[in-house]
């Protein structure tokens, strides 16, 4: 099942679930890019192993087939730039949150806006969600151009909702319904 559920992007980009036997080249991407990931991800400090990506693996993988949750592996060329994935799914409310993250290099080419409207027309059109949402630390603007640059409207800022590396930070919340996406 999971192997069909890839979603292409484009000619060069790919959503590939993610997979225990992604995690030797997973974990030496984070590993070249640790300092630069941790600014904005908490797991960075968890995943000091091989076999710490890959038990993440075989747990988003077990997510995956329970549709709790989807997380990919974003692939430009076939080589692994990042990540991407549906996560906190609700079902009965038909929503779910949109994270991504892309290492240094794949940054700046539109690959994670392209991913992510990938990811929400999948969303919307084969799963059948009404909505979904996009959480990022305020001060993170890459990750806040995704949303905007997708057409998520900015829905105000979540007061000291995230724990990043010991502080408290705020988080800007954006959302995109199933009615506007259809708009646009």
């Amino acid at each position: 099942m999971i192997a069909s559920a890839r979603v292409a992007v484009d000619s060069e980009l790919t959503l590939v679930p993610r997979h225990p036997s992604d995690a030797p080249e997973l974990f030496a991407l984070v590993e070249r890019h640790r300092t630069v990931l941790r600014e904005w991800l908490t797991w960075i400090d968890a995943t000091l192993t091989v076999g710490d990506a890959r038990r993440y693996a075989q747990f988003a993988e077990a997510q995956f087939e329970s549709r709790v949750a989807f997380d990919y592996l974003v692939r430009a060329g076939g080589r692994l730039v990042g990540a991407i994935g549906l996560h906190g799914i609700e079902w009965a409310g038909q929503s779910a949150q949109i994270g991504y993250w892309l290492s240094p290099e794949a940054q700046g080419r539109g690959i994670a806006t392209r991913a992510a409207r990938a990811l929400v027309s999948h969303a919307f059109a084969k799963l059948d969600l009404h909505r979904l949402e996009i959480r990022c630390v305020v001060e993170n603007t890459r990750s806040r151009a995704v949303a905007e640059r997708l057409a998520f409207q900015f829905e105000g800022t979540l007061t000291e909702a995230y724990l990043l590396h010991g502080a408290f930070r705020d988080i800007a919340l954006y959302a995109m319904t199933v009615t506007r996406w259809r708009r646009h």
